[in-house]
């Protein structure tokens, strides 16, 4: 959100000289010959503080006149503080609102009033402010400016799954703890909120429409809808989404309205008064302005004074400039961050920032021109909710907490994910939702007090127009790569790219066939010149070929591929086919569309000889699974179809028989050198398997068993096997090698696990000690994934890359042929920097064996 300032006091003091008395005796001569003598006194009706619905001029109205004329404040209206409630009563303050045509209204906040002139458009702003400050009487007087919404920045990074904000945040896990309590309410100031939305039916509290002047604040825009889903979304129901805050109510309170999400001060400033005096305990403001204003500060200060915790979007401007209102002292300010916890080329940055929470590809309830449903939105405006939602649970824990606690807790919990300590872009650390509820039941406990504060550190802004200075890395040319080259308006597509200067920013700009060239975004790149982006193509992008092209800013080093632009539908020329291994009459094969596809679920049942297909699919994510009839099911698979003829995936699947035994846990025993009993999953390893464990790693690497041996079918050659499942893979046991290093052999658990999708191959890099080139898959292992690789049985342990470097989950990725490395950077410069996947648990999730 953003809005644009006109004439503010400041400046109008600086357009007119303050008035000193001979001037003022002067103008008051003027203004006595002009006024009527027969004028009756100054009388003015002042209404009491809290105001259920205040009379309020027609918003829409003026927000219209003043577009028409090219203003960023409402014509004729000025927003006036008194010193006090005697001062409107006052004679010298009477004469001159008199001659500026001027009556006083409602009051916006505790002394604040909006006056209108009668003068209209003639009405001069500048000079009216300052005259009317000059009297003694007045605090500030200041327009009454006008909020256009700014919801989707430039560099647009839109996220590939669905909810992986969820598990960013730890919310899984925080969810065991509470899902919060319906006593705590979010006021959502915002565009208004569908709350006959599925996620949203019945969490409605109260609310107010400031834009309309009327009390029903449904949404007209989408934004606030958005807003409200991420803090609040029903969860656990069947439907949609899940917010942070499962239990809590909302107050939609709308200030912005219209297709451009327009509104005023005195709007904005009556709906924080209004949520306060109401009852809300947080209030989400996902909008703002890089100019501060005096109403402005006060609304926010009224929250803080009666205990409401006050939510701000940090902005979408990343120049290093405060954002108001999140730069206000009580307000706790909220920056974005992407996938693998950097912060995102939008998110506005400063020693005002003091939490950070994801920020892109954010799925969320939608309204959009009536219709409900579910969108992608980027900006600070969706992680401000986020940390609203999470305010929110902690409140659920103890509702003695003050707004202070709540925030501090909130931000002492966050992950520390930048330079050590606070920084300017992620304040004191990524939103950690587990985190922050057992800090808050730790002090619940205990009756413990957080430390008293000390101020932050406030260094210069770190950020350069244009990027850093770039070192280019000549030994390769510029390179990219994507996920598909088939995209649809508003689609997503990862990016990866290589052979650019050393920590640069590089453009992305799509040039369609008539010559424009549409940004969508920016990335940066690490020391070795590389980067990962996740983007989102223009909604109105024209079909047709069009051309991307990724430029370093500072190198001037670029690189493009072509891209085709297509209109999603249901229909396409891809196709999923396979064979049903252990099929049995009743067997069904379902196929439900999952991201970028408009089709129904489908189901076939396989044949005879076991064999499926679904034709004529799409571009998009899908999932695939079977079921029998006797209730034993596989998947879901995810699969990825680029919608062209050449596209087949073709993926057996196995039914499982009825849960194996060998999952059960078994009684304790004595260990030997031949058998080991482990206690804390209740199961033993013996024989070829316990050596193979011991010899390669033993639990750093595999994990504990999470079953005993059993014959079982392998999804990859469809042979029976005697095997055994570890928490990070499955061993098998190779009779036909017995003797030598092959006897025991991994399962190909990561050939299994993305069957379904597509990695295109990457460019051939020269090998050096930081990264090696692999022509067998055409992928290349590099950094700290090469370095673990190398010191932990490489290509006989783990097999060939199978992928680039991914970004999954919030994590940093790479799949093998025989397991996933996952790069954790809180655990960075300690021996957990990489760990395998836990890829063992959940094949056998897959296949029911153990459930989440």
């Amino acid at each position: 959100m953003h809005y644009f300032r006109g004439v503010d006091a400041r400046r109008a003091g600086r357009l007119a000289l303050v008035l000193i008395l001979p001037a003022f005796i002067v103008f008051m001569g003027v203004w006595a010959s002009a006024r009527d003598s027969s004028a009756s006194p100054l009388s003015i009706s002042i209404p009491s503080r809290h105001i259920e619905a205040p009379v309020q001029s027609q918003g829409a109205h003026e927000i219209t006149l003043a577009n028409s004329m090219g203003l960023d404040y409402v014509p004729g209206q000025l927003l006036v503080k008194v010193n006090s409630k005697d001062a409107l009563n006052s004679l010298v303050l009477g004469q001159m609102m008199d001659c500026y045509g001027l009556s006083a209204g409602n009051e916006v906040l505790p002394g604040v009033y909006k006056m209108t002139s009668s003068n209209g458009a003639r009405f001069d702003v500048a000079n009216a402010a300052s005259a009317l400050k000059s009297t003694g009487l007045v605090q500030y007087a200041q327009p009454n400016n006008i909020y256009t919404m700014d919801l989707v920045p430039n560099d647009e990074e839109y996220a590939a799954q669905q909810q992986w904000y969820i598990t960013q945040i730890k919310a899984e896990t925080a969810w065991d703890i509470t899902t919060g309590s319906p006593n705590i309410l979010i006021a959502i100031v915002d565009t208004g909120t569908a709350y006959d939305h599925p996620d949203l039916n019945g969490k409605r509290v109260g609310g107010h429409d400031f834009y309309n002047n009327d009390d029903d604040p449904y949404d007209d825009n989408g934004h606030g809808t958005m807003t409200a889903g991420l803090a609040a979304a029903i969860g656990n129901n069947g439907v949609g989404i899940a917010g942070v805050s499962w239990g809590a109510h909302i107050m939609p309170v709308k200030v912005l309205g219209g297709p451009q999400g327009q509104g005023t001060d005195e709007m904005v400033a009556a709906g924080f008064r209004y949520a306060v005096d109401h009852g809300a305990n947080i209030i989400n403001a996902s909008l703002g302005s890089d100019e501060t204003s005096p109403i402005e500060e006060d609304a926010v200060k009224y929250a803080h004074d009666h205990n409401v915790l006050f939510v701000a979007a940090a902005g979408n401007s990343p120049d290093g400039k405060p954002h108001y209102p999140a730069a206000d002292d009580t307000a706790m300010a909220v920056g974005a961050t992407i996938r693998n916890d950097s912060p995102t080329g939008f998110s506005s940055y400063g020693s005002y920032v003091d939490i950070s929470a994801p920020g892109v590809g954010m799925l969320s309830t939608a309204w959009n021109g009536g219709t409900l449903g579910y969108e992608y939105g980027n900006g600070t405006s969706f992680s401000a909710p986020l940390v609203s939602g999470a305010a929110a649970l902690v409140w659920s824990i103890n509702s003695n907490f003050t707004a202070d606690d709540v925030r501090f807790i909130l931000e002492d919990s966050s992950d520390d994910i930048g330079p050590p300590g606070w920084d300017e872009f992620t304040g004191r650390g990524r939103l950690n939702l587990t985190a922050a509820l057992q800090l808050a039941q730790q002090l619940t406990s205990s009756g413990g007090t957080l430390p008293t504060r000390t101020p932050s550190p406030i260094p210069s802004p770190t950020a350069q127009e244009g990027g850093p200075t770039a070192t280019p890395v000549p030994s390769q040319p510029a390179a990219i790569q994507l996920d598909s080259t088939t995209v649809s308006p508003g689609g997503l597509m990862a990016i990866i790219g290589t052979g650019f200067g050393s920590g640069e920013t590089v453009s992305l700009v799509i040039t369609s066939p008539n010559g424009d060239g549409r940004s969508i975004g920016t990335a940066q790149t690490d020391g070795q010149g590389g980067f990962n982006a996740e983007v989102a193509v223009p909604k109105d992008m024209p079909l047709g070929a069009a051309l991307l092209v990724v430029t370093g800013t500072s190198s001037q080093k670029n690189a493009s591929v072509d891209i085709t632009v297509v209109l999603g539908s249901s229909l396409g020329q891809s196709a999923i086919t396979g064979v049903v291994r252990g099929a049995a009459e009743g067997t069904v094969v379902h196929l439900q569309p999952s991201l970028g596809v408009n089709s129904p679920d489908a189901t076939t049942q396989p044949d005879a000889n076991g064999q499926y297909s679904f034709v004529n699919l799409a571009s998009g994510f899908y999932t695939l699974s079977a079921s029998s009839s006797s209730g034993q099911s596989v998947g879901p698979y995810n699969v990825q179809l680029d919608g062209t003829a050449n596209d087949v995936k073709k993926i057996d699947l196995v039914i499982p028989q009825k849960r194996p035994l060998a999952f059960d846990r078994v009684p304790s025993l004595v260990n030997t050198d031949q058998v080991v009993y482990f206690p804390e999953v209740g199961h033993t390893l013996k024989g070829p398997f316990l050596r193979f464990w011991q010899s390669n790693g033993g639990l750093a690497i595999f994990g504990y068993p999470i079953s005993e041996e059993f014959q079982d079918i392998s999804a990859t050659d469809g042979k029976t096997y005697t095997v055994q499942y570890f928490e990070r893979n499955r061993f098998e046991e190779h009779p036909e090698f017995a003797g030598t290093p092959n006897e025991v052999l991994m399962g190909l658990l990561g050939v299994e696990m993305t069957k379904g999708r597509t990695f295109a191959p990457e460019v051939p890099v020269a090998i050096t000690p930081n990264q090696t080139y692999f022509p067998e898959t055409h992928h290349t292992l590099k950094g700290s994934f090469l370095k673990y690789w190398q010191e932990h049985g490489g290509l006989a342990i783990f097999g060939y890359p199978i992928s680039p470097e991914l970004l999954e989950n919030g994590y940093l990725v790479q799949y093998f042929e025989r397991n996933r490395f996952e790069e954790h950077l809180e655990f960075q410069g300690t021996p957990n920097e990489v760990l395998l996947g836990l890829l063992g648990i959940e094949t056998a999730r897959i296949d029911g064996w153990v459930t989440p």
